[in-house]
Order: structure tokens, then sequence, then C-alpha cells
């Protein structure tokens, strides 16, 4: 049986404000982004709010490392540090 696991909420909080970062840093609005990411404006923006209970693919994950032009370093990183980028 597989084991279950429950995703560490800290780690998902910070990849996804990474995201909204990375976004804005591309200069990016969130419906370019959706486009360009291959999904709706409201999938996204439920993903870069860090409150709601859902669950990010790593294929999706690797999408936006290379539409943001970021490395995986950039999402997991405190995004406190990253804001500073803005």
């Amino acid at each position: 049986m597989r084991r279950q696991y429950k995703l560490n909420v800290d780690i998902k909080a910070n990849i996804c404000q990474n995201m909204k970062i990375a976004r804005k840093l591309k200069g990016y609005s969130v419906d370019k982004a959706a486009e360009l990411l291959d999904i709706t404006n409201e999938h996204l923006k439920r993903i870069e709010a860090p409150n709601v209970p859902n669950y990010i693919s790593f294929e999706l994950v690797y999408i936006v490392m290379n539409v943001y032009e970021q490395d995986a370093n950039f999402f997991f990183h405190n995004p406190k540090e990253n804001i500073k980028l803005l």
C-alpha cells in the first residue's frame, strides 16, 4: 500500500508566493501568464494564493520554471528574499 504524505504547507506557500513574484518579474499579467502556462487564469490565481488548498504538479512547476526563466531554487527560496527583486 502506498504511504500517504502531507505536503509541507510552508513549502507549498513558498512555491506559490514565489510563482507570483516570478510572474511579476517577467512583467506578465495573470491572463498572459495563464496563456503561456496553458492553464486558466482562475487556476493560476488559486495556485498563487498560498492559503488555498490545492496541489501543483511537478510538470506545471517545470513549465513555470521555463516560462518565467527561473531555476528551482528560486521557488523554494524564502519569498521575503525574492520579493526584494521586484
